[in-house]
């Protein structure tokens, strides 16, 4: 199977910490197949784990890789490139967020 990726550019002032990553980690839990997030140079890490995508310290303006393998990953690498470069601080981005994940 091929690997499908994106790069994006985290859009959130405040990087992919805290409210963000938890807002990544519950699109991820919504993703069939699952997404992994890694920096260029970086090991990939399973976006449904909070404790993984906080240790990779994705701050404002870095490059992240978003890749997914099997059916469905074109939509699953997509929705999430998407939400990690938003600003998700804002709180229409919140609710947007948690509407999506439903």
């Amino acid at each position: 199977m091929d690997v499908i990726s994106a790069e994006v550019i985290v859009g959130s002032k405040s990087g992919l910490h805290a409210r963000p990553a938890a807002m990544v980690v519950a699109l991820a839990g919504t993703l069939d197949p699952p997404v992994t997030l890694r920096k260029p140079d970086g090991l990939a890490v399973n976006a449904r784990s909070i404790v993984k995508v906080l240790s990779q310290n994705f701050c404002y303006g870095d490059l992240v890789v978003v890749e997914a393998t099997g059916d469905g990953a074109e939509d699953s690498v997509r929705e999430m490139a998407e939400l990690v470069a938003r600003e998700l601080e804002e709180d229409d981005a919140i609710v947007d967020a948690i509407e999506a994940s439903d």
